[in-house]
């Protein structure tokens, strides 16, 4: 009965044609960590079958000890590239199909619908992409762009709930970056002592 409430799974590497059908049947989420399971040797998600089945995915991280960048834009990278590999295709899993499943798919998978698109009434989430950047051109397919040579690079401005967490290299997230770190670090060797 887990699957009785929605929600879905992570990774999803493993997949039998059974685990498919029941993701499918029940509208369950499949949520795939490309840099966690490339780091950890887990396995390629089955993204083209996910797809081709009408099953919803998402983009994920995992946390920072499988993962250690966090780094959406690699992890779409990551993610449409490894399925050509697996496929052995090309034109296997777009660039724009991977774009809508880490932004407004991963949003939805999170169960957060005022968060999965930009309209009047919706959470002011987003990023703001510099589209003039070496990396960015020739702009023929945005969609591409942002999977295949988009990076944090590219980022001009961050905002969460109509809030700028982060705009031309300058942190507004209440307290200093030095001081983020040095508490990260403190607390990273009482862990290790």
């Amino acid at each position: 009965g887990h699957f009785d409430y929605g929600g879905g799974g992570f990774h999803c590497v493993h997949m039998t044609e059974h685990d498919l059908e029941i993701f499918r049947n029940r509208g369950l989420w499949a949520v795939t960590n490309p840099g966690s399971n490339a780091k950890l040797a887990s396995g390629v998600a089955p993204l083209s079958e996910f797809m081709d089945m009408g099953i919803n995915l998402a983009i994920g991280t995992d946390g920072a000890s499988s993962n250690n960048a966090l780094d959406m834009f690699r992890e779409m990278y990551l993610a449409c590239v490894l399925q050509k590999l697996r496929r052995e295709d090309a034109a296997a899993c777009p660039a724009g199909d991977l774009l809508y499943a880490a932004c407004s798919a991963g949003a939805r998978a999170m169960g957060l619908p005022d968060c999965d698109s930009l309209a009047p009434g919706k959470a002011a989430d987003l990023a703001v992409i510099d589209l003039k950047r070496p990396s960015m051109r020739p702009l023929l397919a945005p969609a591409q762009n942002l999977v295949y040579s988009g990076s944090k690079d590219c980022v001009r401005l961050t905002m969460v709930g109509g809030r700028i967490l982060y705009e031309n290299g300058e942190f507004h997230v209440g307290d200093s970056v030095e001081h983020i770190i040095a508490e990260a670090e403190k607390y990273t060797e009482e862990l290790i002592q």
